[in-house]
């Protein structure tokens, strides 16, 4: 589910037109949809609260309750410690520490060249500076050394012009969906954001939000955009992509910028570059130490060793010193589950690792930034793991929770979305970056639905499709809850459990045999005429080996 919160934060459009379209909805479930609704696109709007709420919901709390009613307190506090740190530290925290470590590389990077230009706060990626460099060129006047009014409106307008979006299985051209006199307000809108900086950040925010209203009522695609004559996608959905244009465009007023942009061009990339690859290399390892603190806290509080996932953990009964052999063991097998969680994170990117992936884009860390983050939280978790029973617990719930929170969840929303366009024809709800062939092969059918297969956000559905867009994401958060939540760790529990009982039973099975086996000596040593007829040579010799 933190994926959705993650991918549909993105998107955090105020789409004005459905609002007043409400009453056009028809889908079965009226109240309750209309209210779970209103929620969604709340997270949607405020990405902090649809990542912090979505989480809660999904694992957090139904895990913390799990662990309290089937183990105990200490269980619950130390669950609870670790899946609410987890959150913070691999989603809310990240950025913030990006945003530190901007303000303070920015004088050296861009002081010497650009002095009047501050870039920390700004989130525009390579990718983002290149095109936007590129497009303000063709349209600035070259006779000139004053950035003017008409060439901002000029390289808004153009920008905007350029795109193309995904609607369904279609390519939206911007220039065509768009009516003029449509563009001109939409242009006029970014433009007053771009000369309204004074006025402060909210109002630069509701003429953002107004200006992607005008353009999603238009195209109903904001998600998955490129630019006219190349088949890559952009890495940017609409919303970021106007942000970062009402920026960037308020640093082509700056001279210096403007008489040498590709001297900004590279100083701007370099700063994008240096503050999320330290800002990385700040967060990961405090994701990667938030469970060894977690556990000596748990070990402070209740004076005990060992892992707090038994039932008699308090009273010190289930932990057990290992020797040299067994640590050397156990510590082989930490290094086997931790390869495999790699692995498995690095199959779930479906793409090499390279330095774009690691480039900040907003206000959260996108979804392959969190994968990185998470794995390093996860991979720690199994190496701060005190036993086999806590380190099988440990694999089974991050590899499984990572899988649904990263792709399975996404999954459950496709599939809800897929069946309601059966039912419903007429309503999309899907993306499909593809053109479909009769001949395809099921593994190729199967990768195109995985991988180019997306659910359009709220503001991309038309007026109708609102509450069905909203049943798709309740799938997603419902699967998340049922599986990640309640079942998962109450198999892990039962598991558990069963492990317990069974190594209790081998130890009782071999005090029972020592003492049978001592009964004997004992009568052997005392029957002094054992060895007359044969016996002692046979069995006591054997027991006093």
């Amino acid at each position: 589910m933190r994926t959705q919160a993650i991918r549909h934060s993105d998107a955090n459009i105020n789409n004005k037109y459905i609002k007043n379209n409400n009453k056009e909805q028809t889908f079965k479930g009226g109240n309750f949809l209309d209210l779970a609704t209103k929620g969604l696109e709340l997270c949607d709007k405020y990405p902090m609260i649809g990542v912090a709420v979505t989480d809660s919901v999904a694992t957090d709390v139904p895990r913390v309750v799990v662990d309290l009613k089937k183990t105990g307190v200490p269980a619950a506090a130390e669950t609870f410690r670790r899946e609410f740190s987890g959150l913070f530290v691999n989603c809310l925290m990240p950025s913030f520490i990006v945003l530190g470590v901007g303000k303070l590389f920015n004088k050296p990077i861009m002081g010497n060249l650009f002095p009047k230009t501050n870039m920390s706060s700004s989130w525009a990626d390579g990718a983002s500076l290149d095109k936007f460099v590129s497009i303000f060129k063709s349209v600035k006047d070259p006779s000139s050394s004053k950035t003017t009014k008409e060439e901002i409106s000029s390289f808004i307008k153009t920008t905007i012009s350029s795109l193309e979006g995904l609607d369904g299985s279609n390519w939206i051209k911007f220039s065509e969906k768009i009516a003029p006199e449509k563009l001109d307000e939409i242009t006029g809108t970014v433009v007053e954001a771009v000369y309204s900086e004074t006025k402060g950040k909210k109002h630069t925010k509701e003429l953002l939000s107004k200006a992607c209203s005008m353009i999603a009522d238009s195209t109903h695609a904001t998600q998955t955009l490129r630019f006219q004559g190349t088949d890559e996608i952009f890495g940017s959905n609409l919303q970021e992509l106007i942000r970062d244009q009402i920026n960037i465009a308020r640093k082509f007023g700056d001279d210096a910028v403007r008489n040498n942009l590709d001297a900004f061009k590279k100083q701007a990339t370099k700063l994008v570059n240096t503050k999320s690859l330290l800002g990385l290399g700040i967060i990961i390892p405090i994701a990667m130490s938030i469970q060894s603190i977690n556990r000596a806290m748990t070990r402070k509080k209740y004076n005990q060793k060992g892992a707090p996932i038994y039932n008699d953990f308090e009273k010190g009964g289930t932990y057990k010193e290992m020797n040299e052999n067994e640590k050397k063991s156990f510590f082989g097998k930490k290094l086997l589950a931790g390869a495999s969680f790699v692995g498995l994170a690095l199959l779930s990117m479906m793409k090499k690792p390279s330095l774009p992936m690691f480039q900040f884009k907003g206000m959260f860390p996108t979804v392959d930034q969190c994968r990185w983050i998470a794995t390093s939280t996860f991979v720690s978790r199994i190496f701060a793991s005190e036993d086999e029973n806590e380190l099988r617990e440990s694999t089974v719930r991050d590899m499984a929770s990572f899988s649904g929170l990263y792709f399975l969840g996404d999954y459950a929303a496709k599939i809800a979305a897929s069946t309601i366009e059966k039912i419903k024809p007429d309503v999309k709800l899907l993306n499909r970056n593809y053109t479909k062939n009769a001949d395809d092969s099921v593994f190729k059918k199967v990768g195109n639905w995985v991988r180019r297969t997306s659910l359009k956000s709220f503001d991309e559905v038309l007026p109708n499709a609102k509450n069905m867009r909203s049943v798709c994401q309740l799938a997603s958060l419902g699967f998340s809850i049922i599986s990640l939540g309640v079942l998962l760790p109450a198999y892990n529990r039962k598991v558990t459990e069963k492990k317990v009982a069974q190594a209790k039973l081998k130890e009782r099975q071999a005090q029972k045999a020592n003492s049978e086996q001592s009964e004997l000596i004992i009568r052997l040593r005392e029957d002094k005429d054992i060895g007359k007829n044969g016996v002692y040579s046979v069995v006591a010799n054997d027991c006093f080996k």
